[in-house]
């Protein structure tokens, strides 16, 4: 049997999925060390990578010439947990009548979701009261505002962190608040502006990029605790990815694939189900993440 789906073959699955997985993927390389590879790994294998730490300046002397500094660096160790993966299932009829549009819309497009939501809600697993006690803003949310982006900012800057790869990943009643507030409107709203089509900030706000994900509440942390959004270098959280090894036995085809931006590779997998008489289609990756710099990142907090 042919190793495609209505004779829609792997490589051009791989290449459509890609379209849509890679815009999802933006933010996450704003709020974390990410350390995406395609090597082959196993479930319970450690990764070890680093998040960097800083130089210091040393005055020049005659005596000695210029003497090289290294730079500072943390390691960190990171066990891959069991694979993570996307499935769905197409019977022979609907495999002989499949189109690209419909591969788009029952496959890619939630394959794109669902792996943005796993990796997202992995990471931001690791941001709790314990791993980052500073909060950013913890306070109603009808008192979430610019001048709060603000502070935060000023918060980060005291304490020595840099103020380029600065993030606010925000909720959507954060961001929601965020944007009502007059100055942020009226500086965002002149020409082209995305605050108003799009409800999005789509230029720094105080140093920071914004970007909105509908998942803190689904995180497993304390409801009480009322995570709503963070603030952060990215040097606070840490994810590593890799890939299964290809089945060697059972037939079908795996191609890993490779997003160019952020370097996030899964196997894409195609096989014929014979007992069950249906086309399957996986996206399969292993994760794991940690926490980094635990200055590097404030939580924003909306009390009852």
């Amino acid at each position: 049997m042919s190793n495609s789906i209505g004779g829609l073959t792997l490589q051009l699955v791989a290449e459509e999925s890609l379209r849509t997985l890679v815009p999802e993927l933006v933010p996450l390389t704003k709020i974390a060390v990410t350390d995406f590879g395609s090597y082959v790994a196993e479930r319970g294998s450690t990764v070890h990578t680093r998040y960097a730490g800083s130089f210091t300046s040393t005055k020049y002397n005659p005596a000695n010439g210029f003497v090289p500094t290294a730079a500072t660096s943390t390691d960190v160790a990171i066990t891959l947990e069991e694979p993570d993966y996307v499935d769905v299932a197409f019977t022979d009829f609907e495999a002989s009548t499949l189109s690209l549009e419909r591969l788009r819309r029952l496959f890619m497009a939630p394959m794109a979701n669902a792996i943005q939501l796993s990796l997202y809600n992995a990471v931001l697993g690791k941001v709790t009261n314990a791993a980052f006690a500073t909060k950013a803003y913890n306070g109603a949310i009808g008192s979430f505002a610019r001048t709060s982006v603000a502070a935060a900012a000023t918060s980060l800057t005291k304490a020595n962190l840099p103020h380029n790869d600065r993030h606010l990943l925000l909720s959507p009643d954060a961001l929601g608040q965020l944007v009502q507030d007059p100055s942020v409107a009226q500086t965002f709203s002149y020409g082209v502006s995305d605050v108003i089509q799009n409800n999005a900030i789509d230029k720094k706000l105080h140093g920071f990029g914004v970007s909105e994900f509908n998942g803190f509440s689904g995180l497993g942390t304390p409801s009480s605790e009322g995570l709503n959004g963070i603030a952060s270098c990215k040097e606070g959280l840490v994810i590593v990815t890799r890939v299964p090894a290809s089945p060697t036995t059972g037939g079908g085809e795996q191609m890993n694939v490779t997003d160019p931006e952020s370097g996030f590779t899964f196997a894409l997998r195609y096989f014929y189900n014979w007992q069950m008489g249906t086309h399957n289609m996986q996206a399969v990756w292993l994760q794991g993440t940690a926490v980094g710099n635990p200055a590097a990142l404030q939580r924003i907090i909306f009390t009852a």
